[in-house]
């Protein structure tokens, strides 16, 4: 018995999946210059001038790419603007953190901080305890203080003098231990110290006997809305380890930046916190 022949076609999804890698090669096009040519879409993406026009006008009719109407050209469309500010909105702190936390757990297996500009405070997002013996601080949900602790500082050394002069205006800078900087002057050193080196520090300024550093992680604006720090008593925190511990957490404040949009400084990409 002959076997029954059975037309075959590809399949749609086929087709949709290489519409959307033509659209893509087309909109990759046009992100590396103010304006292109239909001549120069097509040879960049690979495809005729004929295909390549009937992607510019679909994604035109969508708003994802301009056409200006004098010289021809083509531009990125001001929906793709919304589309990425909407992509940075719905990526949580939380989640994208969560591995390096993780990670610098692992490897110091002290406490880690994370924690949130919030309403003119600094409000502590999550704690990953040390599985050492070590003095508890501020629990998740709990306000920690600007001037005495690595996660205050370090926001504090990113922002703008006079947005510091107006947080400390409105702060009371109360003396928890001998180390405490509650003089303006001090306070002001020392987060020029912070912005210069990358990373702040608190030396037993909340809590004698606890050491912590901290940098900011800022969010696509460049705003440090956020700070990351690691903590521990001084014996396991020698001055000669904090270095260290500053270089690393340093790198994974940069990480978290870049994943919540930021774009370092061409001229300072190393030291993303501190800029």
């Amino acid at each position: 018995m002959k076997g029954i022949r059975v037309a075959t076609r590809a399949l749609p999804e086929n087709y949709n999946l290489e519409s959307v890698a033509r659209a893509v090669s087309v909109l990759k096009a046009l992100e590396s210059a103010e304006a292109s040519s239909l001549e120069r879409v097509a040879r960049i993406s690979g495809l005729s001038e004929s295909t390549a026009l009937r992607y510019l006008s679909s994604l035109a009719n969508h708003d994802l790419v301009e056409r200006d109407p004098e010289s021809g050209h083509y531009r990125l469309g001001l929906t793709l603007f919304t589309f990425g500010t909407a992509a940075i909105r719905q990526r949580n702190i939380m989640s994208l953190a969560a591995p390096m936390l993780d990670l610098l757990h692992e490897r110091f297996d002290e406490t880690i901080n994370l924690a949130a500009r919030q309403n003119g405070q600094v409000m502590v997002l999550q704690v990953l305890e040390s599985t050492r013996p070590m003095r508890k601080g501020v629990a998740a949900g709990g306000i920690d203080s600007w001037h005495a602790t690595a996660l205050g500082k370090a926001i504090l050394a990113c922002l703008p003098d006079t947005d510091v002069e107006a947080i400390l205006s409105r702060y009371n800078a109360a003396r928890f231990t001998p180390n405490t900087l509650v003089e303006s002057h001090a306070l002001l050193a020392d987060l020029a110290a912070a912005r210069s080196r990358g990373y702040a520090i608190d030396d037993e300024e909340s809590e004698e006997g606890l050491r912590c550093v901290g940098v900011a992680i800022r969010v696509q604006s460049g705003a440090p809305d956020y700070a990351l720090s690691i903590s521990g008593p001084k014996s396991r925190m020698p001055y000669s380890r904090l270095q260290e511990i500053g270089t690393a957490i340093l790198e994974s404040g940069r990480e978290l930046s870049v994943e919540l949009g930021w774009t370092p400084p061409a001229q300072d990409a190393s030291h993303p916190a501190a800029s």
